[in-house]
């Protein structure tokens, strides 16, 4: 399984690597942390609307330096 850790990029830009990463795995785990889950969360929308499955949503908070930020994990698969 491979984790693609969304950020910066376009939204488009993540698709097109989950699809990628696709053609050889079989299970693709899209992670956002913070502002980002909305972007995860899009990414995986988009990719089930082109036919792939959510197997497992895991919704989590990280503490790092007495900061709480919240994280979405999206796992899809063929």
């Amino acid at each position: 399984m491979e984790t693609i850790l969304v950020g910066e990029k376009e939204t488009n830009e993540y698709v097109e690597q989950a699809k990628k990463t696709f053609d050889e795995k079989s299970e693709v785990t899209i992670k956002g942390i913070g502002r980002d889950t909305v972007k995860a969360v899009d990414t995986a929308e988009l990719l089930k609307a082109e036919g792939f499955k959510v197997k497992n949503i895991k919704i989590d908070t990280e503490e790092k330096d007495d900061k709480r930020t919240s994280l979405i994990e999206i796992t899809l698969e063929k």
